[in-house]
């Protein structure tokens, strides 16, 4: 072999191969922001969306991936998930599972919600389990396992004793649930600490029952934090570039989490119209978790209730309801989050209760994806159908326009350009 010829095999060897290009074709189409349109098809190539159009030039080479009657979506975004919590009974995970056989089950849990079409969460505490969401999320990164793009919040920032396992003797130290920190001081430094250890987002427990519980008839929790220490809280997580989600069931939290200027209200089980209205206002965001709270009704997670706690959880789930009624009502910003920890892959199905509950189905579907992008901070990477965006495209059978639970028929799911599920 001539050296011209050995230098350019070298070259040719070295040469990158082709991004792969993919064109996908259904006969509906939603790109997270508009309105439906027909006959689109989304161009692919390598990790971003190339082009979205009618009328898109497939190059030469490329496979052409024909969905028939489908609707292409981005791919679902789950403001709110607990990936490291799994099916079964909750305090013998907790005592007796260590927290590298929860990380597996979260690996499980990530696996299955990627394939129900979720393709990025906000994953808000992992209850006692180290630091599994954190491996999870850098393992997904790396590709070393398949799962949503994740941001983590690792441990949710608590008063002491406000968020821990209850029935148990005070001698018996459990595994810690949350970060505990009180007065102003303590506060700023666990929050520097979560961000040191790498938290994407963190969580505030406004109220917890495990104090007491104000009400009887409904799940109801005392407050936890001084509006002072609240402050803090926001303001250190701001400086740090990172946005604060609140676990908040009364008006009155509610209230304190707007003056401390909170980015999300999450649950919100009793708010007013006036302080939704307030939100809107803020640009605070509501994450309402209507499914979570059915399931627990109807004895579906946290291994069945008595009789008075499924009559206990009927009426809340009632109050609920019309608390997300007044928040259609006062055009605050409402984001798709489950909260369905122990059933991953039954995500999208909170959609469906946000539609029966009287939001449109488009704009369901724009919580579930541009507007929880927004929220996350990911709407630059992902939330949409437009080019340069990652390709985070699902493909769901029918349209969901005339019914959301077609979102329960996923055919493909795509993440950065690759199929993780093609039916």
């Amino acid at each position: 072999m001539t050296l011209p010829l050995a230098s350019l095999f070298a070259a040719l060897l070295a040469a990158p191969a082709p991004e792969p290009v993919i064109a996908l074709r259904a006969a509906r189409l939603f790109d997270g922001i508009g309105e439906m349109r027909a006959r689109m098809t989304v161009l692919v190539r390598g990790g971003h969306i190339a082009a979205v159009g009618e009328r898109v030039d497939v190059p030469a080479g490329a496979e052409v991936i024909d969905l028939g009657d489908a609707t292409l979506l981005p791919g679902l975004i789950d403001a709110h998930t607990h990936l490291a919590l799994h099916a079964g009974d909750y305090d013998r995970q907790i005592l007796r599972e260590t927290p590298e056989l929860r990380t597996i089950h979260a690996v499980v849990s990530a696996r299955k919600t990627l394939e129900a079409g979720v393709t990025t969460v906000r994953d808000l505490g992992n209850e006692a389990a180290g630091f599994a969401d954190i491996a999870l999320r850098d393992a997904v990164r790396e590709g070393l396992v398949p799962g949503p793009r994740v941001l983590a919040a690792i441990r949710p920032v608590t008063s002491t004793g406000a968020y821990a396992l209850t029935g148990y003797s005070p001698y018996l130290v459990t595994p810690p649930l949350s970060s505990s920190a009180d007065g102003v001081g303590e506060v700023r430094k666990e929050v520097r600490r979560l961000l040191a250890q790498g938290a994407d987002v963190i969580k505030i427990y406004m109220e917890s029952y495990e104090k007491k519980q104000p009400r009887e008839d409904v799940l109801s929790g005392a407050m936890n934090y001084s509006k002072e220490e609240l402050a803090a809280l926001v303001e250190e997580a701001h400086r740090g570039h990172v946005k604060v989600a609140a676990h908040t069931y009364s008006d009155e939290a509610a209230q304190v989490a707007l003056d401390v200027g909170v980015d999300s209200i999450e649950h919100g089980l009793y708010l007013s119209e006036a302080t939704f209205r307030r939100m809107a206002k803020q640009g605070t965001v509501y994450v309402p978790t209507l499914l979570v709270y059915e399931l627990w009704r109807d004895g579906q997670i946290f291994g069945g209730i008595t009789p008075e706690k499924k009559a206990q959880l009927a009426r809340t789930c009632e109050e609920h309801a019309k608390s997300f009624r007044r928040a259609l009502a006062s055009g605050v910003k409402i984001a798709f989050g489950s909260d369905t920890f122990e059933l991953p892959g039954t995500n999208p199905r909170e959609l469906e209760l946000l539609v029966r509950e009287g939001m449109k189905p488009l704009d369901a579907l724009r919580a579930g994806t541009s507007v929880s992008a927004a929220l996350l901070g990911v709407d630059g990477v992902t939330g949409a159908l437009k080019p340069a965006l990652a390709a985070d495209v699902i493909a769901v059978r029918g349209d969901p326009r005339t019914s959301m639970s077609v979102l329960r028929e996923v055919l493909l799911v795509m993440k950065d350009g690759r199929i993780h599920l093609r039916r």
